[in-house]
């Protein structure tokens, strides 16, 4: 009897641990769901590799899928042209704009460390050896830089940015950057045209692309099919025997995920009605973790299982996902 209980007990406590590990997986930058608004914009960034420019911004609202995005069409990018072409992914945080700032953010994107004793110059001169070597190993001789949060550079960053492409321009190196932010970017790019800043404009910003979210139950059915294929993970994420519906809803008999687009769609329209929410494309992000939530709380593992989730369930995971309490992504109507 005891052996018995003991059995059990292990046994919750390893299901536990592969649920843990699952919703972290999903959670993760390791899984991107390709969907319309990131294949429209990987045909677009090749399109704009073919041609030659030297800069693009992207922009949408925040938690649209933007980082979702990087990580994906940079993935695509070194599958196309190989493992070792160099593509570079900087984040931006707030920051005082000094030179030596500047360089030692990039070197660490670049997965360098930065000694504090270093000055400026030297850590630019690493900056722009580490790029042509890079470069120079791909018969592109050719470095591509997504900028996440590009928003928060300012005129100096650019100003460093260019001086960097010049550089390398004389070594026959072409940088690429493709700058990604909230509308904070599109406003950027509006007051340096103001301010008549024409050449961080050209350089960096002449092609523009909106970007969305979720925006039809077609697309959210594929984003759906995706999780229909998806295992169980275990430690160190690989793959159990299980997808995550046989797993979470075993008495589910043939339900599938994707038969869920119609109930999913109703329970996000329901919750935009009640915050007043304007924008008709579902964030990437709420997509994701209110799924997760609905795994977790709905699953065979919770206190409160369902044979499989309605739009009760999906109403509730949504909410929980915080989408529709954001207090600067939407356009609101206006209360009467």
């Amino acid at each position: 009897m005891e052996n018995t209980i003991l059995n059990q007990q292990n046994e919750k406590e390893f299901a536990d641990e592969l649920s843990g590990i699952t919703l972290r997986y999903i959670s993760s930058v390791r899984f991107v769901i390709a969907t319309r608004s990131i294949l429209e914009l990987e045909r677009k960034v090749y399109t704009w590799l073919k041609i030659g420019i030297t800069g693009a911004c992207i922009w949408g609202r925040a938690r649209i899928g933007k980082s979702y995005a990087v990580q994906y069409i940079a993935k695509s990018i070194q599958q196309k042209f190989g493992g070792n072409f160099p593509v570079i992914i900087w984040n931006i945080t707030d920051h005082p704009a000094t030179e030596k700032n500047f360089y030692a953010s990039l070197l660490m994107a670049m997965g360098l460390s930065c000694p504090k004793r270093d000055t400026a110059l030297f850590l630019k001169e690493r900056v722009l050896n580490e790029l042509i070597i890079r470069a120079s190993d791909t018969p592109y001789r050719e470095v591509v830089i997504f900028i996440d949060e590009a928003w928060k550079l300012n005129e100096a960053d650019f100003s460093w940015l260019m001086d960097l492409y010049n550089n390398l321009k004389c070594k026959d190196i072409h940088i690429v950057s493709f700058l990604f932010g909230t509308r904070e970017l599109k406003n950027l790019k509006n007051e340096l045209k103001l301010c008549g800043k024409d050449q961080i404009v050209g350089r960096f910003m002449v092609c523009e692309e909106q970007f969305f979210g979720i925006r039809t139950k077609q697309e959210l059915s594929f984003c759906l099919t995706a999780f229909d294929k998806l295992y169980v993970r275990t430690r160190n994420f690989i793959e159990a025997d299980k997808t995550i519906r046989e797993f979470y809803f075993p008495h589910a008999d043939d339900r599938t995920f994707y038969s869920l687009a119609d109930e999913y769609l109703d329970a996000f329209q329901n919750v935009r009605a009640k915050y007043n929410i304007l924008a008709d494309d579902i964030p990437m992000k709420y997509f994701i973790d209110s799924f997760n939530v609905c795994l977790d709380m709905y699953g065979i593992l919770s206190f409160d299982p369902v044979y499989f989730p309605s739009v009760s369930e999906l109403m509730a995971s949504i909410k929980i996902s915080g989408y529709g309490e954001s207090d600067d992504e939407y356009e609101r109507k206006r209360c009467k």
